[in-house]
């Protein structure tokens, strides 16, 4: 080995060494305590505690019906009778102010709660 060799070893060692660290710290820039602010038809309809503990949160109105799924600290549209079933589409989301919307039922659904440092957007464009 030569000289070099060993300087570029101690670098990737302290690299591994502190990722690792600041993972088990839990400083990974995810959110801390997160929850799903719903709405309906432009009215606030429930607040509810992201949960590891799978949960269903089901929306009946004059437009339509929609199925929410909590689980594994995140949240998700499994179910909807909207024709272009685009909310479905959104996935599973966890990380604060990612959103599901469904237009054709006017569902709205915003995970919002505290945020670690470093985790907030890079910019906003208005």
């Amino acid at each position: 080995m030569k000289r070099g060799d060993i300087g570029i070893a101690l670098v990737l060692i302290a690299v591994v060494a502190w990722f690792g660290l600041s993972r088990f710290m839990g400083e990974d820039g995810t959110a801390k305590g997160t929850y799903a602010m719903i709405e309906v038809n432009g009215k606030h309809y429930d607040t509810v505690v992201l949960t590891e503990e799978p949960q269903d949160i089901e929306i009946r109105t004059e437009r339509g019906h929609n199925l929410l799924r909590i689980s594994h600290e995140g949240i998700e549209m499994v179910e909807s009778d909207c024709p272009d079933q685009l909310c479905v589409g959104f996935g599973h989301v966890h990380d604060v102010h990612d959103t599901i919307v469904c237009l054709p039922n006017r569902v709205f659904v915003e995970v919002t709660g505290d945020q670690a440092e470093g985790s907030e957007p890079d910019a906003v464009v208005s």
